[in-house]
């Protein structure tokens, strides 16, 4: 009893350890980012940790009225809302009729092949997958866009699939009783309930595309009129010095949409998780 005491404390110790640790990091991280976007090239140069003699807004001015920031703003924004939106039906549709035909063994392929997906980094992928879209021709902005859809579909299925089997299957049972197709059984009745679930794919895909760089990288390139806000910020970094006090400025104002997505969406975070882990 005494020992199993004693490996609770230590257990709960080494949890809160651990916590500690990773919320230094991040708070280094953010202190950082937000000291050095206030400092002007020379200060920033000497110092990362240190104060700025003057706060100035300045790199933000600079950084809003450089040329290319509100193109690369638009286009980012325009490849995420489109791609997150068929996203928040497409993923969850598609895990309904896995999740209704999971009895057929091609159902049951389907979700075990997608999943096996999940192992897979997606930089190796990632260069054969941007030379494909090349080949096929379709263009760079609708190339992203197929990316951004089809490539959440891994993790999307996965705890769709885990979300739904949480759902009493009396909910469609009743509707198809009503006469209701599979159409409008999943529309309006399976998917509002799973309002958690959807808020997650939301806005893990929603950082994720905001934040995508390599894919991007890859098939935008150089061209300013299609780049996107990572790629907007990694001109900062020219061949033989870097303008770091304009880039932590940039990465400051590139948060600011993500910071406000996750605060309306938040509480739908850990009940999207938790609800997609079970039974997973």
């Amino acid at each position: 009893m005494k020992s199993r005491k004693i490996r609770k404390i230590l257990s709960t110790a080494a949890t809160y350890t651990a916590l500690l640790f990773w919320f230094i990091c991040i708070a280094i991280v953010l202190y950082v980012t937000l000291i050095n976007s206030f400092k002007t090239q020379a200060e920033s140069s000497v110092s990362f940790i240190a104060f700025p003699e003057q706060f100035r807004l300045d790199n933000y001015i600079e950084v809003f009225q450089r040329n290319g920031f509100l193109t690369a703003l638009c286009n980012t924004a325009f490849f995420t809302i489109i791609s997150v939106i068929i996203v928040t039906v497409f993923v969850p549709a598609v895990s309904y009729a896995v999740n209704q035909t999971i009895e057929l063994k091609f159902s049951k392929f389907s979700l075990y092949y997608i999943t096996a997906a999940m192992f897979v980094p997606f930089q190796i992928v990632a260069l054969p997958l941007a030379m494909f879209m090349k080949a096929l021709g379709l263009g760079n902005r609708l190339s992203i866009i197929i990316i951004f859809i089809t490539y959440p579909l891994i993790q999307g299925v996965f705890l769709c699939n885990g979300y739904l089997k949480t759902i009493p299957k009396e909910l469609a049972e009743s509707a198809y009783v009503e006469g209701a197709a599979n159409w409008q059984t999943f529309f309006k009745v399976i998917y509002p309930v799973m309002k958690p679930m959807t808020a997650t794919i939301v806005i893990t895909n929603f950082l994720w595309m905001w934040n995508e760089f390599l894919i991007s990288l890859m098939i935008l390139g150089a061209d300013k009129n299609t780049q996107t806000l990572p790629l907007f910020i990694y001109s900062f970094k020219g061949q033989y010095s870097v303008e770091y006090n304009l880039l932590f400025a940039a990465i400051v104002l590139s948060s600011i949409p993500l910071t406000v997505m996750y605060v309306f969406l938040q509480k739908y975070i850990v009940t999207g998780l938790a609800g997609g882990a079970i039974k997973g």
